[in-house]
């Protein structure tokens, strides 16, 4: 296998989301440089189909009962057990390069040059590069920044949340959604199947893996609490899906039972993912906070010629 078949990478992803953050995970992973960006639609009549079927860069794949059967199950199997057949199917259609396997609110980013060039630097014997997570606060400020956290030993986000430290769960390190990232896994690896977070060997072979966090200036930025319409749309499927820890799911189930849900969802949406100046601070003096000058939209305008504050924002099946 020559080196420059190694260096090749393509992202994965299978999705129902609203046009506009379709563009933006597709614009985003362009301007990273993904020889392919391909996409299962689990919706077979996503409207984002017919836009973007034709785009050089990118594969859509329609999740037709067709295709359900093919991989051994049908749209009626839960979403994490398709998830990961789907992707393990994408992962399988390739025999060189590296596959990043992502949900569609998770951008990888790099502080110092591309994913080729870490790629050219990967010993032969690593089948896997995992990226540590870092996860999105809503700041109400007039400025070009985005801020995310990073997680956190238990020492430290009782510093940080005081006495909202529970609503982040034992196992979260200080985050709502995951922190152990995502991975780009090695292509044509044998008996090789993906699951969300890292690929799985096949039994009694050694998984040989790599783990990048802030300190290799290397972050999988998570989107989970960057639109409330969006973050509101996902809540019984994450509910149901193990997506919260069981007391945030509580807290969430009782929010959605409330005689006024969105009010109580809307303080609930603001305690966890939202961050005062205060909070910025604290996260800030503990070696958490990441700070990033990021324009995702002027991307999807680049690459697409749209505006996705000007679409409209779908319903999005509470199943996916």
């Amino acid at each position: 296998m020559s080196e420059a078949s190694t260096q090749i990478w393509r992202v994965g992803a299978i999705m129902n989301e609203p046009l506009p953050e379709v563009l933006r995970f597709c614009a985003w992973y362009i301007a990273l440089g993904a020889d392919e960006v391909v996409i299962c639609f689990d919706n077979p009549d996503d409207p984002a189909l017919e836009l973007l079927k034709d785009h050089p860069r990118l594969r859509c794949i329609p999740c037709t009962p067709e295709f359900w059967s093919r991989v051994g199950l049908t749209a009626g199997d839960a979403f994490v057990t398709r998830q990961n057949a789907a992707m393990t199917w994408v992962y399988q259609q390739y025999d060189d390069g590296w596959l990043l396997n992502v949900d569609a609110d998770e951008y990888l980013f790099l502080e110092n040059g591309g994913l080729v060039d870490l790629l050219a630097d990967v010993p032969d014997r690593v089948q896997s590069i995992r990226v540590v997570t870092a996860e999105r606060l809503v700041v109400q400020q007039a400025e070009e920044i985005t801020y995310f956290r990073r997680p956190m030993g238990y020492e430290d986000r009782k510093s940080v949340y005081g006495a909202d430290v529970e609503l982040f769960g034992p196992r979260r390190a200080g985050l709502v959604g995951h922190p152990q990232g995502k991975s780009v896994v090695r292509c044509g690896v044998p008996g090789l199947s993906l699951r969300q977070h890292w690929p799985r060997a096949v039994k009694g072979h050694d998984l040989h893996e790599l783990l990048l966090d802030h300190r290799d200036g290397a972050h999988l930025l998570h989107m989970i609490g960057a639109d409330y319409d969006v973050w509101r749309s996902k809540l019984d499927w994450r509910c149901a899906s193990r997506g919260f820890t069981a007391g945030l799911t509580a807290r969430v189930q009782a929010a959605l039972a409330a005689p006024e849900p969105d009010a109580a969802l809307r303080s609930l949406f603001a305690r966890l993912h939202c961050a005062t100046s205060e909070l910025l601070d604290r996260l800030d003096s503990h070696g958490a906070l990441l700070r990033l000058q990021l324009n995702v939209d002027a991307l999807v305008q680049e690459y697409f010629g749209i505006s996705p504050g000007a679409l409209p924002k779908a319903p999005i099946d509470p199943d996916t």
